[in-house]
């Protein structure tokens, strides 16, 4: 299968993952593994290092969207949408700031990666906001706007014009997303005060 197949494939199972993911369903999780799986090669083989790291990643962290989306199946309920404060994003931000700098810097000087620095950013960006997505912190979307913007210009940079309409599309669904989840918090709220 050539580049532009591969690349094709992986776009529609990451589609589908962010569909799902947007409206709960434990099945977006399949879907991402596989997105995953292929984009590990994709990325490597135009040389963003980090991306391809995020896909390993990603691809671990499908496994275990899995098992904890899983839990509360039998029991008829889905796991809750949490909020998290303003010191945790704080803590959070601090975080990525840090690992990216690291992390940009050693692929700068030990590497022919391209944009490391932006590429280190929006990994270690995603790195945290796919654990937001699996304990379901409702702020998860906020995170992935920006990575998705970000990661736009990367990808025209690098001519995955695919990998940008995905990254488009990802954006627009991680928009509704947050819209969706934010209004079943609200109600989730309402349901546990009454």
């Amino acid at each position: 299968m050539d580049h532009f197949n591969l690349e094709t494939l992986a776009v529609s199972f990451s589609i589908a993952y962010v569909i799902f993911a947007a409206f709960e369903k434990k099945v977006c999780w399949w879907f991402g593994l596989a997105g995953s799986l292929i984009y590990i090669f994709i990325f490597y083989d135009v040389n963003l290092y980090m991306e391809s790291l995020l896909s390993v990643y990603y691809a671990f962290m499908a496994v275990c969207g899995l098992f904890v989306w899983g839990k509360n199946e039998n029991k008829n309920h889905k796991r809750p949408i949490i909020k998290l404060d303003t010191r945790t994003h704080f803590l959070i931000l601090l975080l990525i700031i840090t690992l990216t700098a690291i992390s940009g810097y050693i692929l700068t000087e030990a590497s022919d990666a391209y944009m490391p620095y932006l590429d280190s950013f929006t990994t270690w960006s995603s790195v945290i906001a796919t654990i937001l997505v699996v304990r379901k912190v409702l702020e998860n979307w906020i995170y992935w706007i920006s990575i998705d913007t970000i990661s736009i210009y990367i990808y025209l940079e690098r001519d995955l014009n695919q990998t940008v309409f995905l990254y488009f599309i990802y954006l627009l669904i991680a928009i509704t997303g947050f819209l969706i989840w934010n209004k079943n918090f609200g109600y989730q709220s309402r349901k546990s005060t009454c």
